[in-house]
């Protein structure tokens, strides 16, 4: 009886350790000729024509039902991707806090950004840093620490993409 308490209190301190830790992501917005090498396009891990990386690559398609706008797990309408829910994209422009969409980790380890109306504006392939743009899979950023934080760093090309899905 003993040993089969420890072992619960063990599964359930290591799924407490290794369950999914979601928090709101604070948007920055970069100049990408400031950006390391190792946070580049330049960098192959990190650019858009490393397949790994690619839009044609179906892991970051559109068309993979778990990256789509149509996949409930996705949709604005589902509760923890709303103003409430817990994977928030937050805009601190001006001082003041801003709801400006949400993320969603798929199955396949793809990372898709949405904005509050549910578009998909970005994804994150599993393998790296970048950002790249959710229609044409163009460099738009990194996930980076910025000021201290872990945040959705935009170049001036995923600050446009943003503003235009408003």
């Amino acid at each position: 009886m003993r040993s089969s308490k420890l072992k619960f209190l063990l599964v359930l301190a290591a799924s407490l350790v290794c369950g999914p830790a979601l928090a709101d992501l604070p948007i920055a917005l970069i100049d990408e000729s400031s950006l390391s090498y190792n946070l580049s396009p330049s960098n192959y891990d990190n650019s858009p024509s490393n397949y790994d990386n690619s839009i044609s690559n179906y892991d970051n398609s559109p068309s993979n039902y778990d990256n789509s706008e149509s996949n409930y797990d996705n949709s604005a309408s589902n509760y923890d991707n709303g103003r409430s829910g817990d994977r928030r994209l937050i805009d601190k422009d001006g001082g003041s806090l801003k709801f400006a969409g949400y993320y969603v980790a798929a199955k396949n380890g793809t990372t898709n950004f949405y904005s509050p109306r549910g578009k998909r504006m970005f994804y994150n392939p599993k393998k790296g840093r970048g950002i790249f743009g959710g229609k044409d899979g163009s460099f738009c950023g990194v996930l980076a620490r910025v000021n201290g934080e872990h945040a959705l760093a935009l170049t001036e090309r995923g600050a446009k993409i943003l503003l235009l899905s408003e």
